[in-house]
């Protein structure tokens, strides 16, 4: 696997930036194209041409292998990806796309399709899913900015700071994160289906969030459970479960048990489609065919329930 570091903008000097890759959404779904000689997919993007602004170069991009005429672009992060010990760097883009034309004959590019999760013929099979992951993770950024989060040093301790969620975080700084389990009295456990607009679009998952500024963990799990589904648990009926530490926060794991039904569950608009329970077999193959927002804990996190 090719090492893959991520950037922020600006950070990465201008003349290094030699590609533009553009996770791109139509009518709620991720499009990707073939190229002409290839049976494999691809994320649409390709090289910065001599007098291009790397913004340029997405845009036409988008527009030579999707055949995009009206979207919106924005970028995300740049990147660099080492191979061979040279290293070559990117700018990766999010686009919506409103309105599709008709793929040019000129270009290189033979069909392009829409997806909900990556397929697994890919081109760039250990790239691409990193970059995919990495807007991913950039939408749910930036969904519901302005949130203020308490600040927590390597250690996890308080600095008394707060930040602005949908800035970036500087080096060092960490914001603390809750997903929480809810178990019905057979033993399942409680599922939503996240809204299209959202990072991991159409994926079921548990519920979860992050914790705003004043939220201890069980305060954070206990409001985001109301939230997302409607559903009033209680501190006794919690059960901390596990902790990590990834990339920039804490994540704090829990379950509550419950005899909510799935009449109880309410819908939050622009967060959540569906919902459902499952059991523990039932969530793995979910896991395993790509369907469930993934989680690194959960091959073993059942056994601690």
């Amino acid at each position: 696997m090719f090492p893959i570091t991520f950037h922020p903008t600006g950070e990465t000097h201008d003349s290094l930036l030699k590609y533009a890759v553009i996770a791109a959404r139509y009518q709620d779904k991720w499009i990707l194209c073939r190229h002409k000689e290839r049976t494999t997919w691809e994320i649409p993007g390709g090289h910065r041409e001599e007098g291009e602004s790397i913004e340029t170069a997405a845009h036409r991009e988008l527009f030579e292998e999707t055949g995009a005429i009206d979207a919106t672009i924005q970028r995300v992060t740049d990147y660099g990806v080492e191979k061979a010990g040279v290293i070559t760097y990117g700018t990766l883009f999010f686009a919506t796309i409103t309105e599709l034309g008709v793929l040019d004959p000129q270009f290189e590019i033979a069909e392009t399709a829409l997806f909900d999760i990556l397929p697994e013929n890919l081109t760039y099979p250990e790239i691409q899913p990193r970059l995919h992951l990495e807007v991913q993770l950039w939408i749910n950024f930036q969904s519901g900015a302005g949130e203020l989060w308490d600040i927590y040093d390597e250690e996890r301790n308080l600095t008394g700071r707060t930040h602005r969620r949908g800035d970036p975080l500087k080096a060092g700084e960490r914001h603390l994160v809750v997903h929480i389990w809810v178990r019905n009295q057979e033993g399942k456990f409680l599922l939503t289906k996240r809204a299209p607009s959202k990072g991991y679009p159409n994926m079921w998952e548990c519920t979860g969030g992050s914790a705003l500024a004043g939220d201890d963990s069980l305060t954070a799990a206990i409001r985001e459970v109301k939230e997302e589904t409607g559903l009033t648990v209680l501190a006794e009926q919690g059960h901390f479960l596990y902790s990590y530490k990834i990339r920039n926060n804490f994540t704090d794991v829990w379950l509550f048990d419950t005899n909510a039904t799935l009449d109880e569950v309410t819908l939050l608009e622009g967060e959540t489609t569906d919902a459902k329970y499952a059991t523990r077999e039932e969530i793995m193959k979910m896991h395993h065919e790509g369907v469930l927002v993934p989680f690194p804990y959960l091959d073993h996190i059942f056994d601690r329930m």
